[in-house]
This record gives structure tokens, sequence and C-alpha cells, in this order.
């Protein structure tokens, strides 16, 4: 436990200017970025159709993407397209559906049909929290039904998604409320390890600091304004620099957030590829 602990340090100087970059940058700025996100183009794609559906079908397929045998794109861009084509009567009936046959979800297919099975004994609430924009409550929601961490990773994206849903509806407008952490992943591991937030040798190590680094965001969060749920998606936009470029153009914002981003995306060791990249 104390080589543990003595392993698990933060580094306050670089969470202090992590988080005076981001506060440049603004909220604002990120969740018109979100907007290129892939993930939150299918959703939209998907509640064009169905309607506040989508959203609840963006959310319950959310708790069942791991251990995929594609990408994240490719499982999305398959889910929106599968339901879109089927428009079930029943949306936990055309998720459901969309598990049981698509390649993506094989490996413990039946485990993922049991979480969304047990989300749906609650679909009213689900409903009721997307469509109020009561994300906490849905949070609460999920990990109380799934028996699961609070910090879970699929706990936290499904919220994510059932939210990208809303604001694809324009139900919702403004951040996720901060108590909700990042989704911890290896990538947000290796991003974490790569601004020098903690002093550890791998991404493997920040992934065993779990508690800790999910700490170290919320402070990050809270410092610069921006819920860490949302830094998700500039975390992941900075190791896709085609993503990042595209972002930038399509939000129409480049000048005033270029300055801030290639401070960031300087701490990946990557500065020259990715300003050809940005500009």
């Amino acid at each position: 436990m104390l080589a543990e602990m003595t392993t698990c340090l933060r580094d306050r100087g670089r969470e202090e200017y992590v988080a005076r970059l981001l506060r440049e940058l603004g909220v604002e700025v990120v969740l018109e970025l979100e907007e290129v996100d892939p993930q939150f183009e299918a959703a939209a794609s998907l509640c064009r159709v169905l309607g506040l559906d989508g959203a609840v079908a963006t959310y319950l397929v959310a708790v069942a993407t791991y251990q995929l045998k594609c990408s994240g794109e490719v499982f999305w861009s398959r889910f929106s397209e599968y339901m879109r084509r089927v428009v079930p009567d029943k949306v936990v009936e055309g998720v459901v559906g969309f598990i049981l046959g698509d390649e993506c979800s094989s490996i413990q297919r039946q485990v993922k049909v049991g979480r969304v099975l047990k989300l749906s004994r609650y679909i009213g609430d689900v409903r009721y929290f997307i469509s109020s924009c009561n994300f906490l409550e849905l949070w609460k929601l999920t990990y109380r039904a799934l028996n699961a961490d609070a910090n879970s990773k699929t706990v936290v994206f499904a919220v994510k998604m059932g939210y990208y849903g809303a604001r694809a509806l324009n139900i919702c407008g403004g951040p996720l409320p901060s108590e909700i952490p990042i989704p911890l992943d290896r990538r947000v591991a290796r991003a974490t390890l790569n601004l020098g937030l903690l002093t550890v040798g791998s991404p493997e190590d920040v992934m065993r600091c779990r508690d800790v680094v999910l700490e170290s965001w919320r402070d990050i969060g809270r410092s610069s304004g921006i819920p860490p749920i949302h830094i998700d998606l500039l975390l992941w936009a900075l190791q896709n620099p085609n993503t990042l470029a595209k972002a930038l153009r399509r939000v129409g914002r480049r000048e005033e957030v270029l300055k801030a981003l290639l401070k960031l995306v300087k701490q990946y060791g990557n500065t020259e590829d990715s300003s050809e990249e940005v500009h």
C-alpha cells in the first residue's frame, strides 16, 4: 500500500498549468468542439429519426460499449444506421436486437444484454431525466441500477451519450454537472501521463492510480471551469490531429482557440506535426 501511495503522486504545478490553459480555452468552445465528435454525430443522426427515443437508445447501448471487436467510431456508425433502418416500436428491444446481432458486440454479448435489461426497468426515469436535463440523477440511477462503481467508465460514458442525444434534440445546451467524473480509460491515462500530472512511468501505472487520477482531473475541472467529463473530448481531439483540425474549421473559431490548443498539444511531444495538421 505504501509503495502504491508513493507511486501515485500528483504534480500540483502541472495541474495548475493545464487548468490555466483550459481556462483560456473556455467551456463554451469545448462544447462547440463536442458537436464534431463522431459519437455526437451518430447520436444526432439517430435523434433526427427517433427523437427522444434516439437519446434513450444511445444511453442504453453505451453501457455495452466495452470489449468491442471494432473501433468506437465503427460501432456508433453501425448502431445509428441499424436503429434508423429498423425504427423499433420499443427502444429497448431495438438496442437488444442490435447487440445480439452485431459482430462488434460478440464478446460477452449476453452480459451486455443483461446490463441493458437492468436499466430497462427504469426506462420511465431514464426518459424523464434525459428530457429534463437532470444528468446528475441519471448518473446516480445508472450506477445504482447496474450495481456498479460510480466512476466506472461505461457508467459515465452512458450519461455522456444520453446528454449528447439531448443536446442534439436542443433539449439541453449547457455543460454537465462537475460531480460526474472523466471516463478513465487508457487514452485518458496516456494523456494524464504525457501531461505530467502524475509522477509515474506508464499508462498502466496511471490506471492503478485511478482514484488519484480522477481527483486530479476533478480539481483541474474545478479550477478551469470545465467539468471533467467535457475535458475528455478535448483529450481525445488532441490525440487525433486530423479531427482536431476538422473541429477547428467546423466551429469557426480557429484563431481564438489555436494558441491554447497548441500549448496543450506540445505536452504530447508532437508539436511540429500537430501544428501542421491544425494549420
